[in-house]
């Protein structure tokens, strides 16, 4: 194996970085050695921000967003996994170019690229310790002896973050040196936005700091938390949080394939775009689509984000040419609709331009499909041979969320704002002394908007922001998923407890895409709490429930194999420490790397009851995600089919719902 695997960052450079900068002539300079005056953040941290991005995208298309429910891809995360290079990868891709520009860009004669430098790691390492735990921070990026190297515990790591964003965000100053092309906040003429960078460090520091509030066995964790919140809150600090979309922490790829195009692009879109995968074949799983749970949310409270969170499902038809159904592609739905004008009810199908991927396995071992006298076939909805065809047919997550010069997000204006609200709401319950100016609802209201504004969404906001469940304050219902397993409520009315319900799941739908925001979130909250994986076929995890055909969602990932061949000793403490941080310990008789452990600053939460919840029962088969999709009345339907298909509206009636969504009365005699 190679050496940089165990002391996890380029120690061999890093040594020639501290050990060799002497007096020696330009002309007896060895050209094999990296001298402290080559070094040129210019250079290497554009690279940095591009490695960065490549990491956290590969994380969060084999890893994040399947966990936070947000897609169904072709992954499934399993415990035998071996997480490998993805672990190593922050290390000797990012941080360890970091650590090298920091042994020349000191706090005290470089304040604004140390602070540049050091928000960025500090963002990193938080990634790092929410998603494995107990991971080396102290150790990493130097020269060990014996090539290993030690642990920093959950807790440790987060009070270390914390003290780096505090002292960034005194040091940041936009009176002085700045990055000539910064490549992540450039300002007008390209060098650093210093302001921007100073926002992105308070707000992080925020949001880190709101997490190890639930880090109730520490209280010096806690502690520093909290006396974080009030920093990042003062009257002074309060300037330096995001205020509009121009301050998310956002990285951009570039356009040149041969250089900086996103790793999404190089994984899902090159080879459609180059027609050497068709997303009819079985490969357009590795095309991510909407998560049904999701999708109940969206369809619920008819959100108007969901135009720019999926891809409508394609229809090659067009207008004035006759229909082929063969060229249609979206999913048939039979439905019951009350004529106003007949004043009875009238089956009908027709065609909706959304359809959710499912996640396996559609009917789970032990259970049995039961009766609903409101489902004609008892058949999945899934059962109909249009919906089978993979890729076309489901809402894909946008092309621009994948294109060559995709945007990953980091933090947003959106998440400030309801980190804002959740603040004001629960100040008491954790003793914080802080006077922001505006209520939770306005915040609340603000996170929405904001989200709304970041989205490019124009239309619907209003009649959104009135519906119950998203109105503050109030109660929603929402529908079930195709097998009522799991129903979309939104209960908002009534304490503090319901308005923060209503605060993290609005959180939690504007941060759709970004899988590691909302498995976070999550974990923390355990506000969504959606049903089990179910699976297809038996499963080896460690942990694992119901005879290995049902699982919750993973808690963290596991540490790569080779810890245990090449720093063992190590290891087992990490994993010492992971079991000792969490509220509910869950050692597995190896070396307790348990896939099912919650970290020290995720929420309370019972798995024993999940198997005997989950193992068996009658499902439920039903329409209702995508049931009246245009109304409840055909003469609705007539004027709202037009929001999705305007170019329609030269016709009239049923001859419009027929040309633009194939609608079919269905007679009653069959």
């Amino acid at each position: 194996m190679k050496k940089y695997l165990y002391t996890l960052c380029t120690v061999a450079l890093l040594g020639l970085v501290t050990s060799c900068v002497d007096s020696f002539d330009t002309t007896n300079r060895n050209p094999d050695k990296l001298y402290l005056d080559d070094i040129d953040i210019q250079k290497i941290f554009p690279g940095s921000i591009y490695k960065s991005l490549n990491v956290l995208s590969e994380m969060n298309y084999n890893h994040y967003g399947y966990m936070a429910r947000y897609v169904v891809s072709w992954t499934a995360p399993k415990s035998m996994d071996n997480i490998g290079d993805k672990f190593y990868n922050f290390y000797k891709k990012v941080l360890g170019d970091i650590a090298i520009m920091e042994e020349k860009y000191d706090r005290d004669s470089n304040g604004n690229y140390w602070a540049i430098l050091t928000t960025w790691k500090a963002y990193l390492y938080s990634v790092l310790t929410t998603t494995w735990g107990p991971v080396p921070m102290d150790a990493a990026c130097k020269e060990t002896y014996g090539n290993v190297y030690y642990y920093n515990s959950e807790a440790e790591v987060n009070m270390q973050i914390l003290r780096w964003l505090d002292t960034a965000v005194d040091i940041f100053d936009p009176e002085g040196e700045k990055m000539l092309k910064d490549p992540f906040y450039p300002g007008t003429g390209g060098e650093s936005d210093i302001e921007k960078w100073r926002k992105f460090a308070n707000s992080l520091r925020l949001d880190i700091a709101i997490r190890m509030m639930n880090m109730k066995k520490n209280p010096e964790a806690t502690t520093l938390a909290r006396e974080q919140i009030e920093k990042a809150l003062n009257p002074t600090n309060r300037n330096y949080l995001f205020t509009s979309n121009d301050d998310n922490a956002a990285g951009r790829y570039g356009t040149d394939p041969n250089a900086d195009v996103s790793l999404y692009y190089e994984r899902i879109l090159k080879e459609f775009d180059l027609g050497t995968k068709l997303e009819t074949e079985l490969g357009g799983l590795t095309y991510p689509a909407m998560n049904e749970y999701f999708f109940c949310y969206m369809r619920s409270f008819q959100d108007p984000r969901l135009s720019k969170y999926a891809q409508q499902s394609r229809n090659n038809n067009t207008v004035g040419a006759k229909y082929e159904s063969e060229k249609d592609y979206r999913a048939v739905v039979r439905d019951s609709l009350w004529s106003t004008k007949e004043k009875r009810f009238v089956q009908v199908s027709y065609r909706i331009p959304y359809l959710p991927r499912f996640e396996m396995k559609q009917t789970p071992s032990g259970w049995l499909t039961g009766k609903d006298e409101h489902n004609n076939d008892l058949q999945s909805l899934y059962s109909t041979a249009s919906v089978s065809i993979e890729g076309y047919t489901y809402a894909l997550v946008p092309r621009d969320f994948i294109k060559q010069d995709a945007t990953i997000k980091l933090l947003t204006w959106a998440e400030v704002n309801f980190m804002l609200s959740e603040i004001q709401l629960r100040k008491e319950e954790w003793g914080i002394n802080v006077a922001l100016p505006q209520s939770a609802e306005q915040y609340y209201y603000n996170g929405i908007n904001a989200s709304m504004n970041e989205y490019g969404v124009t239309t619907g906001i209003s009649e959104y922001l009135e519906r119950d469940g998203i109105k503050w304050n109030t109660n929603g219902l929402g529908c079930h998923d195709y097998r009522n397993f799991y129903k979309a409520d939104i209960n908002g009315k009534g304490g503090y407890k319901n308005n923060l319900q209503q605060v993290w799941k609005q959180r939690y739908f504007a941060t759709y895409f970004n899988g590691y925001a909302g498995w976070t979130l999550e974990r923390r909250t355990r506000v969504m709490n959606y049903p089990p994986f179910f699976y297809n076929n038996p499963e080896n995890n460690y942990g694992t429930y119901g005879a290995n055909l049902l699982d919750p969602i993973p808690e963290r990932l596991q540490y790569p194999i080779d810890e245990r061949n090449w720093n063992m000793n190590y290891y087992r403490e990490a994993c010492r420490m992971l079991q000792s941080a969490s509220k509910t310990p869950r050692p597995d008789g190896a070396f307790d790397d348990n896939f099912y452990t919650p970290l020290a600053f995720a929420g309370s939460y019972n798995m024993e009851g999940l198997y005997d919840r989950w193992k068996e029962g009658y499902l439920m088969y039903n329409n209702e995600m995508v049931a009246h999709w245009y109304g409840d009345t055909l003469e609705e339907f007539y004027d709202n089919v037009l929001k999705d298909y305007p170019e329609y509206s030269h016709l009239q009636g049923e001859d419009r719902l027929a040309a633009s969504i194939n609608f079919i009365r269905i007679e009653e005699d069959k």
